[in-house]
């Protein structure tokens, strides 16, 4: 699981590339994939409905969490 640290360097640096991407280099196409990482980050914390452990669930969350900048 990532630190508190790591998890902030993270949101500091996908916020960078968001803005970088939107405002700088106007690529919607880095912006739309940043985003569609954010979408899966968010979505893997209620994935299973239930059916899944929490040891299931935190590694899904943290697998996307590491893939939040691809």
């Amino acid at each position: 699981m990532p630190t508190d640290k790591q998890k902030i360097e993270m949101y500091e640096a996908l916020l960078h590339n968001l803005q970088m991407a939107s405002s700088v280099t106007m690529d919607s196409n880095r912006v739309s994939k940043l985003l569609d990482n954010i979408c899966s980050w968010s979505y893997a914390h209620r994935m299973g409905n239930g059916e899944l452990s929490d040891n299931q669930v935190a590694s899904l969350v943290e697998q996307r969490f590491w893939k939040l900048l691809d």
